[in-house]
This record gives structure tokens, sequence and C-alpha cells, in this order.
């Protein structure tokens, strides 16, 4: 019986995350200035409850993560994400590594000065 359970759940775990597909609601450039998208899309599936996922450019290395806690302030979207593992990007030798009992947590918003892409998983 935990068997059949443990396969049910996986089985709808997977189903429900593996299959989710995003669509871009926002971009701004590395000056904060909008490329394509628009906020009012933006605050529309906040507010309507999607998942929100952040792409962000730096340049030399580039990141994807889910926003944990978003706020909607005025004209302007922010959105935490949750402490993860932090890391050390190594320009040189293109490698990251881990950086040993050390978190990372993030506050990027629609002013951020980075280019970014705003994500609703569908």
């Amino acid at each position: 019986m935990k068997k059949h359970l443990i396969l049910f759940l996986a089985v709808t775990f997977l189903s429900t995350h593996v299959d989710a597909k995003s669509h871009l609601l926002y971009h701004q450039n590395s000056e904060a200035k909008r490329v394509e998208g628009s906020l009012e899309g933006l605050t529309q599936a906040i507010r309507e409850g999607k998942t929100i996922r952040i792409y962000m450019n730096l340049g030399f290395v580039e990141h994807l993560m889910d926003a944990g806690f978003i706020s909607i302030i005025g004209d302007n979207v922010y959105a935490q994400i949750d402490g993860i593992q932090a890391q050390r990007p190594d320009r040189t030798a293109n490698t990251i590594s881990l950086r040993p009992y050390a978190r990372h947590v993030g506050l990027y918003s629609t002013q951020s000065p980075y280019e970014m892409k705003w994500f609703a998983l569908d």
C-alpha cells in the first residue's frame, strides 16, 4: 500500500511540475527599462496567484529562480527568492562551486540593474 501511495504521489508531482509551461510577462534590460511585455501583465499574473520565475543575466553568469515572496508597490514589483546555498562563480575557469556554510538570499525588482525576464508558469 505504501509503495502505491508513493508512486501515486511521485506521478502526481511530476505531472504537475514537469509539464509546466511558462510565458514571458516582462523583460527589462540592465538599465531597468522595458524591452518586452508589460508591468500590468506581470502584476495581473501575480494577483491571479501565478507562480513567477525570474531569469537574470549578469553578463558573466545567468540565473533562473522562482520568486518566493512577491510585493507590488506603486509601479514596481519586488521578489525575494528562498535562501539557497551560496555559490562562488569562477570567471577564469567558467565554473561554479558552492560556498560552504553560506546562504544567499536575494531581493530583485523591476528596478534592478540587471537584464531580467519575468515569467509566469501555467
